[in-house]
């Protein structure tokens, strides 16, 4: 049995490895018992996922271990404020962020989104984890307000625009009810960015378009189900099979870019779904085009002029 390519996985993983990965390194789940019972082996506080026996254990390597025992999970919030280095937070409890699902981990809290996007995601020290802006706009949901206001400071000495970026993402997740959304809203406020009167959101600014455009009203956060694929679209017209996404490719510079939007929009085109993307600069600025481009989509004919009130 050839447990250098095992090993070599293991190593790029902080000594841990999950059980589905066994396929790439050529061992069966018969020979990884094997190993087990020779003490080569052993398992970790999370289901699915062992460790090397030599490897010591540390905090890392346990919020790896938890990644790993939650398919495409990313470590999130404190942890990933502590992975990125964020002022006040150190290694603790694991706080993972899944797209869908009811995941259920003992020692892990794991939360849920419908609203991650690729540039949210980030990989640091090898564990897949939220950007920095993503963790930013997350954090005022888990602690108080003066915590996060000192990891906003200290992260923006090494990026001038990061109040920006962070107010961007703020704008096109927030949503009445959402955990932190007004804590964020103040602490940027403070700071001097963003309107006190106009920080609706982004979908809400959308909806609002579309409501002063004259198109039909259409479904939002419109839900999508194949088999085992599950996704949400932001605004769907779903008669006429018109998705229209609210996307941003402002935070997606200097962080690591998956495949997963990408592969969930090509599944969405192969059901039949007519997908437009449009940033926060499309809504508010390039209204007239989206309006055009979207009355085009479904069908209805050209209108004159453009949209009532638009700002």
């Amino acid at each position: 049995m050839d447990l250098a390519p095992l090993t070599s996985l293991a190593a790029r993983q902080h000594g841990c490895f999950a059980n589905r990965q066994l396929p790439s390194v050529a061992l069966s789940l018969d020979q990884l018992h094997r190993l087990g019972k020779q003490g080569l082996v052993v398992p970790t506080p999370f289901r699915g996922v062992r460790r090397m026996a030599s490897s010591p254990v540390s905090w890392h390597q346990r919020v790896m271990a938890a990644t790993g025992s939650v398919p495409g999970s990313l470590a999130s919030h404190r942890t990933s404020a502590a992975l990125h280095e964020l002022e006040d937070f150190l290694p603790g409890r694991v706080e993972l962020l899944v797209e869908h699902g009811s995941w259920r981990r003992r020692g892990v809290t794991v939360h849920q989104s419908n609203d991650l996007v690729a540039g949210d995601r980030d990989v640091v020290l090898g564990i897949p984890c939220t950007s920095l802006v993503r963790t930013l706009v997350d954090l005022p949901a888990v602690t108080w307000e003066g915590r996060c206001g000192r990891a906003l400071d200290r992260a923006r000495r090494h990026d001038r625009t990061l109040f920006e970026r962070v107010h961007a993402r703020h704008l096109e997740v927030a949503r009445r009810g959402r955990n932190g959304t007004v804590a964020l809203r103040a602490l940027l406020q403070r700071r001097g960015i963003g309107d006190p009167l106009g920080d609706t959101g982004f979908e809400q600014k959308a909806l609002d378009l579309i409501s002063r455009g004259g198109l039909p009203d259409p479904v939002p956060q419109f839900k999508v189900r194949d088999g085992e694929f599950v996704a949400y679209i932001d605004i769907a017209w779903p008669e006429q099979m018109v998705a229209m996404e609210c996307d941003s490719l402002a935070y997606h510079f200097g962080e690591v870019s998956h495949q997963g939007d990408r592969t969930r929009r090509r599944r969405l085109t192969l059901l039949g779904w007519d997908v437009y993307e449009y940033t926060y600069w499309d809504v508010t600025k390039g209204q007239v085009t989206v309006l055009r481009e979207l009355r085009e989509a479904l069908g209805l004919p050209s209108a004159i002029g453009s949209p009532r009130h638009a700002r």
